[in-house]
């Protein structure tokens, strides 16, 4: 009788907090558009389906706009107050991107490692990985021919590949051998777990931003990208864990020898020396690197060889170029800092063919005002247009590839260390801008001028004939190269 009795009431209470959860939940992620800022568009699918031209209708607009996108209303704002917003005290990185990227579920640990240690990563990247540059050219070097002759061979007979998949491939080699050493650089487990993550998670994340904000938490339990992310992240702590306590063991052994002068040359060995003792997911980590370097690596690599094979005579004139220095200094990190012509078309590349149709996603953590009286409200969220890489006020004939474009401005009297490829700037936001611009973006030129040059001097590649010129991929705000675009390659003749 007592049970009986007590029944109605508990199922009024649990029903009472479901309600209560639901509302909580539908309010904070159902947000109504920002009242000071004329709206472009409330409709959420418009966005997800080519936010890229969407946004370019907000040009009407003499200032900010706002649109609805998969999470909540953003602000867009001018590429002209990218210098004034870029390193401002109350907007903040981390959780503009916590909110888009959905770090609190689980699979998707390596977005929040970026996030919530990213002092740590900062640390591991700019301390360690960019000043090893020098140290690391030359097994760079090295992995990129061996990472090659398994998958291009060396028949002088044409054969038929995937650009984009192929890249894939060879990028993620090539970061494995500086993230893991030799130890696991060509495992196929690891290889096959870096790339599988980082396409599946970025799916995942795209995926969740489609579906409405009460779905989302569970839906994640269901969809297929979803659990291959987390498939993957727990393949990963498999792999890594005991690797990084094979080198902690190491370095406590190194330490109490008193031989504190070896120091590590790889991500994990760093990982362990700027932990000093903070409690670090080390596959979320490890992870976190791969997701920058296939991502954007993969995709500015193969954007640049989808430009040429569009436009093969600009080939020669590369190599050339790398050849004349290569000859001077060899593989060295100066050799690539001296590639001015192949920095030109790697930048180049970038601003025609840009992976982002905007940067600097921040979040407002209090009123701030614009230097045209704009007030971009607390706790709204903003992105600035990189469309002033498009502008020919900007860049003259900016609708003309012009390889060698940022070389000729390097020419220019105190500009020789600007219009670099790893240069960040308000008119080229292809790495972001200001104090969160990607720490690695140091590395990934580096690479991706080795694995470039190396397929410039010793391959001979163009589309494959009768194929249709392959087609970008573009979703929300983002470009994609053609995964199914082909190449024919073979081995060059004589030496390179």
């Amino acid at each position: 009788m007592e049970y009986h009795g007590l029944l109605p009431g508990w199922t009024a209470l649990v029903l009472g907090v479901t309600i209560l959860v639901i509302w909580l939940f539908y309010s904070q992620n159902n947000k109504k558009p920002y009242a000071t800022i004329p709206v472009l568009s409330a409709d959420r699918n418009e966005y997800l389906q080519n936010g890229r031209a969407l946004l370019e209708h907000g040009k009407k607009f003499r200032s900010c706009f706002q649109v609805q996108t998969g999470t909540n209303f953003k602000i867009v704002v001018p590429n002209r107050f990218a210098a004034e917003l870029k390193n401002h005290p109350d907007l903040s990185f981390n959780d503009a991107h916590a909110r888009d990227s959905f770090t609190s579920y689980p699979g998707l640990q390596p977005f929040r490692e970026i996030l919530e240690n990213d002092t740590f990563i900062q640390e591991v990247v700019r301390k360690k990985l960019t000043q090893s540059l020098g140290l690391i050219t030359t097994a760079l070097f090295e992995e990129t021919q061996l990472t090659y002759r398994d998958i291009f061979g060396e028949s002088k007979e044409w054969q038929t590949h995937v650009i984009k998949s192929d890249v894939q491939d060879i990028i993620a080699r090539l970061s494995s051998r500086v993230f893991l050493g030799l130890e696991l650089c060509r495992n196929p487990d690891w290889l096959d777990i870096t790339k599988n993550y980082t396409y599946s998670s970025f799916e995942a994340i795209s995926e969740l931003r489609s579906q409405h904000a009460l779905a989302r938490p569970i839906i994640h339990w269901f969809s297929k990208n979803c659990t291959q992310a987390r498939h993957y992240y727990k393949r990963a702590q498999v792999l890594i864990q005991p690797v990084v306590d094979r080198r902690k063991a190491q370095m406590q052994a190194s330490s109490s020898e008193s031989e504190g002068s070896s120091k590590a040359s790889d991500a994990i060995g760093w990982m362990v020396e700027c932990a000093r003792g903070r409690k670090i997911d080390y596959a979320a980590a490890q992870l976190s690197f791969s997701l920058a370097a296939i991502h954007l690596s993969s995709e500015t690599m193969t954007m640049c060889l989808l430009q040429l094979c569009d436009m093969p005579e600009l080939i020669e004139p590369l190599r050339e170029d790398c050849r004349r220095v290569l000859d001077d200094s060899g593989w060295t990190k100066q050799a690539l800092q001296d590639m001015r012509l192949l920095d030109s078309f790697m930048r180049e590349c970038q601003r025609v063919r840009d992976l982002l149709a905007t940067s600097m996603l921040r979040f407002a953590r209090a009123p701030l005002t614009l230097s045209d009286g704009t007030v971009i409200p607390k706790g709204s969220t903003l992105m600035v247009m990189n469309d002033w890489a498009h502008s020919s006020e900007h860049f003259p004939n900016a609708e003309t590839f012009d390889m060698r474009r940022f070389a000729k401005l390097r020419e220019r009297p105190g500009e020789q260390n600007q219009h670099q490829f790893s240069t960040p700037s308000a008119d080229q936001m292809g790495f972001g801008f200001g104090s969160h611009a990607c720490p690695g973006r140091f590395f990934a030129s580096n690479e991706i001028k080795i694995a470039l040059c190396i397929l410039l001097l010793e391959y001979d590649f163009e589309y494959v004939p009768g194929d249709d010129r392959p087609q970008d991929i573009k979703h929300e705000i983002v470009r994609l190269a053609d995964p199914s675009a082909r190449m024919r390659i073979r081995k060059r003749e004589g030496n390179s």
